[in-house]
């Protein structure tokens, strides 16, 4: 389809979700988690925000968390309207195809991210829960989501609800931590990383090979199955 320039709009122009900046020291307890929480709900009714649930692992999770599973049949009606102003765009074979997208802040902000300056001046991202950057390659992406990644999401709950103090003068682990310890914290085996790349290649060329020339696809992931959703408007 052809789309005017003045249809493209810049992401300025939408509202920004962000949990700010602070200076150090920064530690953030169990009401800035309900706070979060609360924001995330909010932001995850936009239209848009349903490009979460197509990005899989704990993006996928936590979109669910605040949505609920009844909510995946939506997935398959379409693009929103702001896919075509805001999204991202693909020409192929000269058609133009559209999709929602999120921003980086906004896959930050749905991890529940703070940016806190450190002492030289940069900035360190500190999450509730792991950005796709840690959980890429942990022993939990395993392709879909497994019981396994389950359990270890309900004991994260468990261990915010339970463990985060709500005094901020106080020391706890479960708190909001960087990418490394993150990392650190999702090894598990270390088989795992092999796995996925493997099954990534496979998938890689059952698409180049077997559904080539059909259609543009979408993989959404859920506990029981992995659909392919055609979802690009022309």
């Amino acid at each position: 389809m052809a789309v005017p320039p003045s249809a493209r709009r810049p992401l300025s122009e939408l509202r920004t979700y962000s949990l700010g900046y602070f200076r150090p020291p920064f530690k953030a307890v169990y009401a800035d988690y309900i706070t979060y929480e609360q924001y995330r709900h909010e932001f995850m009714k936009e239209d848009r925000a349903q490009a979460a649930l197509l990005r899989g692992g704990i993006l996928w999770r936590l979109a669910l968390h605040s949505l609920g599973f009844d909510i995946l049949p939506s997935v398959l009606i379409g693009i929103s309207q702001d896919a075509v102003p805001f999204g991202q765009m693909l020409s192929l074979n000269g058609e133009t195809h559209f999709d929602d997208d999120l921003s980086e802040e906004e896959v930050d902000f749905i991890c529940g991210t703070y940016y806190v300056y450190t002492n030289n001046g940069c900035i360190e991202k500190l999450s509730w829960w792991p950005r796709p950057q840690a959980w890429a390659g942990s022993g939990l992406d395993v392709g879909f989501w497994s019981s396994r990644c389950e359990d270890w999401f309900q004991k994260r709950l468990e261990n915010i609800c339970q463990g985060v103090s709500c005094r901020r003068n106080s020391s706890d682990n479960n708190g909001p931590v960087n990418n490394t310890r993150w990392k650190q914290g999702l090894k598990f085996n270390a088989a795992t990383k092999k796995f996925k790349k493997n099954l990534d290649t496979a998938c890689s060329n059952f698409l180049a090979t077997k559904a080539s020339g059909k259609s543009l696809f979408v993989v959404c992931c859920t506990p029981l199955i992995s659909s392919q959703l055609s979802r690009t408007t022309r």
